[in-house]
């Protein structure tokens, strides 16, 4: 029973502060928006702001491992297994640069929506295939840019360590704009908010691993690289447990 209360006032913290903050954020996109087509400013911004909701959340640690390793300008598909919403959140803390591609679904929740919109984030209707030629075609005029292009093959939430399945949309693009596959590994995101008073800590582990040119891909096939960076991580995710 506690930890539902906690949980209540948690999103309900979160509710609150989504519309106050969004207030200095339009103010910063705005002002910014004429000399920063990148939105650089706004997405600095975005990275503190998520980072607020990982230190509302009691008793939640999050330890990330080569940092280093992600690069702020450099053209690269970006992909990370999905246990929680918080994988979200955990991302934004590495303070990397990325081009969210997300369900359009999102873009339509209010606030939420506005900033990634703002942010020149990707949208895609996963049940149309209609919509997969403009999402490819929104990834390659990023990659163009030499922005890292963040994506969740699973599609969605696993909840648990047991990946899903991978889609092959991630690899496609990768080999598709020939640049190179950035995989990184979250575990303990699936707790989240589901701790109880006999569990009542939480550690969130990120792990960033090396970056796997173009030149280096054992396939062409998107079917085969999907299950070849599957492979890899979940070596690194058992390795974490």
């Amino acid at each position: 029973m506690f930890y539902r209360i906690r949980n209540t006032i948690i999103w309900v913290i979160v509710g609150i502060t989504l519309f106050l903050i969004f207030i200095p954020f339009a103010i910063i996109w705005l002002v910014t928006y004429p000399f920063d087509r990148k939105h650089y400013a706004a997405r600095k911004f975005t990275q503190w702001w998520n980072t607020f909701y990982i230190t509302i959340l009691p008793n939640t640690r999050v330890f990330i491992e080569n940092k280093e390793k992600l690069s702020k300008e450099r053209a690269c598909i970006v992909i990370s297994n999905h246990q929680s919403l918080l994988d979200i959140v955990v991302l934004f803390h590495t303070f990397a640069y990325f081009i969210w591609v997300s369900k359009i679904e999102n873009f339509r929740v209010p606030v939420l929506g506005w900033v990634m919109r703002m942010n020149g984030y990707i949208s895609v209707k996963r049940e149309d295939p209609r919509s997969f030629p403009k999402m490819f075609e929104d990834i390659k005029k990023a990659l163009a840019k030499n922005e890292p292009v963040m994506m969740f093959p699973e599609g969605t939430r696993s909840q648990s360590r047991k990946m899903g399945r991978f889609k092959e949309g991630a690899f496609k693009a990768a080999i598709d704009n020939k640049v190179p596959i950035q995989p990184i590994v979250i575990d303990g995101s699936y707790i989240g908010l589901k701790k109880s008073k006999n569990d009542p800590s939480a550690t969130i582990r990120v792990k960033v691993l090396d970056p796997v040119p173009y030149e280096q891909f054992p396939s062409n096939n998107p079917s085969e690289l999907k299950e070849y960076f599957r492979d890899m991580i979940q070596k690194e995710l058992d390795k974490l447990m």
